[in-house]
């Protein structure tokens, strides 16, 4: 056992170097070409970021456990880190000789999300040896928990939202666009999945598939999760100051380690609870379709004082009592299989 925590700290000490490093290089480049280039291709940024914690997770299995990796995973693995270097690359080169039309970077960074994420549906989904079942990419596994699981977190997204819109109403908020989002959920997760979930699978392996059952394994299933959540925050800093709130920075970083520390607790939950990793995959998909619903389709917002109290308390209610369910109550994490 000690050997196991031994190794889980020199793992989680490179995953988090690789992530945040590539992170803060990234940054750097967003911030020096921020103001030669369209709000729309900063966009693409936070697309390609998506990506990096998976990238720094593969990087790091690979290190440590190369022999135990079977051919199946290994392709997905390579499709992956090809996938992330090449966006991180078109990311780099349309930035700087092609800024006057940033239609082309859009289009050959959903492109290349696109034909890797069908490349990805296509290895993990035909796969008859169970080889994923490891990483726990099985999707049938526990799928009545799976429903389950993200019918609630419809619900209660609906309800913070309700609830902030009742306390301060947005009259760009449409109520029959989030019907009819809602209506055409379910196709537009089948479709994601297909050809666009690798963005998802990118935060959602590194986060929770990799990182929350190590860092529980150290500190405890609770505490292994709220240390989880600022991390996971933090790493929203370069977006923060040029995409999602140039004009109020600080107050959007505040925001987004407290609401990713309470939606940690929620998504750890549902990770245990249901023990497969589509479920905080597909939480994640629907968290950031909504969103698009309540905020116009518009990354940008201005964060005022009132706002990120309001907001706080609103996700610190909805959120923070899952880490009192039965799934937090053991002192030590399932350790992770790869």
């Amino acid at each position: 056992m000690n050997n196991y925590l031994s190794n889980a700290k020199k793992e989680v000490s490179m995953a988090l170097i690789i992530n945040f490093g590539i992170t803060a290089l990234m940054g750097i480049i967003l911030v020096v070409a921020y103001k030669k280039i369209p709000t729309t291709s900063t966009s693409d940024f936070a697309v390609v970021q998506m990506l990096y914690p998976a990238f720094a997770t593969i990087i790091t299995i690979k290190y440590f456990n190369k022999e135990k990796l079977s051919k199946p995973i290994n392709i997905f693995f390579n499709i992956f880190i090809a996938t992330t270097i090449i966006s991180i690359c078109a990311l780099f080169i349309c930035t700087f000789f092609f800024s006057n039309n940033p239609k082309v970077l859009s289009f050959i960074i959903n492109g290349i999300i696109g034909i890797a994420s069908v490349a990805s549906s296509i290895v993990i989904f035909f796969n008859r040896n169970k080889d994923f079942e490891s990483l726990n990419l099985k999707i049938s596994k526990n799928f009545k928990k799976v429903i389950m699981v993200l019918l609630i977190f419809v619900g209660l997204f609906i309800v913070t939202k309700g609830v902030g819109l009742i306390v301060e109403p947005d009259d760009s908020f449409k109520i029959s666009t989030l019907i009819f989002i809602l209506a055409r959920l379910p196709l537009i997760l089948v479709l994601s999945v297909v050809f666009s979930f690798i963005m998802f699978l990118g935060e959602e392996f590194g986060w929770r598939g990799y990182l929350q059952p190590r860092l529980q394994s150290i500190f405890g299933k609770k505490l292994g999760v709220l240390i989880l959540g600022p991390i996971w925050g933090i790493w929203h800093l370069p977006l923060c100051f040029i995409l999602y709130s140039p004009e109020t920075p600080i107050y959007c970083v505040i925001w987004y380690i407290v609401s990713c520390t309470c939606l940690s607790i929620f998504l750890g939950y549902a990770y245990m609870k249901t023990e497969n990793l589509w479920t905080p995959i597909l939480i994640h998909l629907i968290n950031n379709t909504l969103v698009g619903v309540f905020s116009g389709g518009s990354y940008e917002s201005n964060f005022t004082l009132k706002t990120l109290l309001l907001g706080v308390a609103i996700s610190a209610i909805v959120f923070i009592p899952f880490i009192f369910t039965k799934e937090y109550k053991k002192s030590t994490g399932k350790q992770a299989q790869i």
